[in-house]
Formats: C-alpha cells, sequence, structure tokens
C-alpha cells in the first residue's frame, strides 16, 4: 500500500513571492499538488494585509483551489525560537484569535493549521477546534482535530529552521525516496527564502520526484479534512 506526497511551501511574503510562483510552475505542470503555508506577519514588518501584490497574488491561488494553510501568527526571522512551540492553552489562544481575526478580516478562513517550524505545543493543538481549525500539521504528523486521529509521519524540509546545505539536501532524498518505498506517507516542505538558490529548487524537486517514483501518491493537505 502507498503513502501520499504532501509538498508545501512556507515563508511566501513580498521577497519570495515569485520564487515561490516559479516553484510552483514547476510542480503544477507534473501534477504535484502544492499546499501554501500563509502566515498574516512575516519578521515582524510585513503584514499580508498591507502587500496588496502578495494578497492579491494568494487569492488567485486560493480561487483556483490550491490549500492554504495558516502557519502561525507572526513567523519570525528563522533563528528565533519557533512561535508556537511551548504556548500554554492561553497564550494559544491569543495568538490563534488574533492570526484567524486578521485573516478573515481580508477574506481568508484556512480550516488547517501548521505552525512555524512545525513545532507545536499540547496547548496549542488543544485549542485549535474552538479557531474552526479541522486539522493541524506537526513534527510529528497530521491531527484529525474532530476524530482525534492522528498519522505520523514526520516533515522533511529545506529551511525552515532545519537548514539547506549540500548534505542536508541529500539526506532529504534520500530519506524521501526511503520513505516511500516503505508506504509511508512523505511530507516534504521548503522555505520560500531558500528558493532563490537554484541548487536547493533542483534538490527540493528531486525529492518531490524520487517520492513520487518510489510510489507515494501526491496529494494535499486537504484529503484530511472531514468530508
Amino acid at each position: 500500500m502507498h503513502g501520499h506526497l504532501l509538498v508545501s511551501i512556507s515563508s511566501i511574503f513580498d521577497d519570495t513571492r515569485k520564487q515561490a510562483s516559479n516553484l510552483l510552475r514547476i510542480l503544477d505542470a507534473e501534477g504535484i499538488p502544492v499546499s501554501l503555508l500563509i502566515a498574516p506577519h512575516i519578521d515582524g514588518n510585513w503584514h499580508l494585509a498591507k502587500d496588496s501584490k502578495t494578497k492579491g497574488w494568494v487569492k488567485e491561488q486560493a480561487d483556483a483551489g490550491r490549500v492554504l494553510i495558516l502557519n502561525g501568527f507572526d513567523q519570525a526571522v528563522q533563528g528565533r525560537r519557533a512561535e508556537f512551540a511551548n504556548l500554554d492553552e492561553h497564550e494559544a489562544k491569543l495568538r490563534l484569535a488574533g492570526a484567524t481575526r486578521q485573516m478573515g478580516k481580508i477574506g481568508f478562513t484556512p480550516t488547517i493549521f501548521a505552525p512555524p517550524r512545525w513545532r507545536m505545543s499540547e496547548g496549542t493543538l488543544k485549542v485549535l477546534p474552538a479557531f474552526g481549525f479541522d486539522v493541524a500539521v506537526s513534527t510529528r504528523g497530521i491531527h484529525e482535530l474532530e476524530s482525534g486521529k492522528f498519522y505520523q509521519s514526520r516533515n522533511l524540509s529545506y529551511g525552515e529552521g532545519f537548514g539547506a546545505a549540500k548534505w542536508w539536501r541529500r539526506n532529504i532524498i534520500r530519506a524521501a525516496e526511503r520513505s516511500a518505498q516503505r508506504g509511508n506517507t512523505v511530507r516534504l516542505s521548503v522555505s520560500g527564502r531558500n528558493l532563490d538558490d537554484r541548487k536547493v529548487v533542483k534538490d527540493f524537486v528531486k525529492a518531490v520526484h524520487k517520492a513520487a517514483a518510489a510510489g507515494a501518491q501526491p496529494a494535499d493537505y486537504s484529503i484530511f479534512l472531514p468530508n
């Protein structure tokens, strides 16, 4: 039995939108669905609501059927502690309230949540249903919040606090292929910050190809939403 191949891009804002678009064109042409991780704030000074070009681009993607995943409230520059990694329920509620309110004002109501760098506290996981989320995704796997089902599947990332050096990219390619050969679901993600490096793009696409060739079935995170 084959697992799924789930591909995503994070850190999408004014400086990375073009690079993300280029990768989408490559993978769309090959029939590989790509989910987009979107945050209302990035690095403390970029705001989606104030960036009409990126906001319009995200809307175009959503209208075309692209899956949008809320990627935190204020996605910090790499190197700082991941935003939702250690929050208790109260603090998680405050940040989720801010994030969902701001996204709602510009017309986006995501029902899938993935914290920055995929690091999610138990407190965050507990309060997500109160904000209308059906699915949560972490470093460990995929949580169906209504049923309580959990699908173990670690994320394989380029960037996002995990690095993108040559040795790391090679390890990800091998891990993606091996996991697919075992019939596991393969999750591959890349930060938009790293997509201006053609070697990173080439190796990320290679990891996608290897996983698909080994039997992982291309899909997006919406397959875990309730029918």
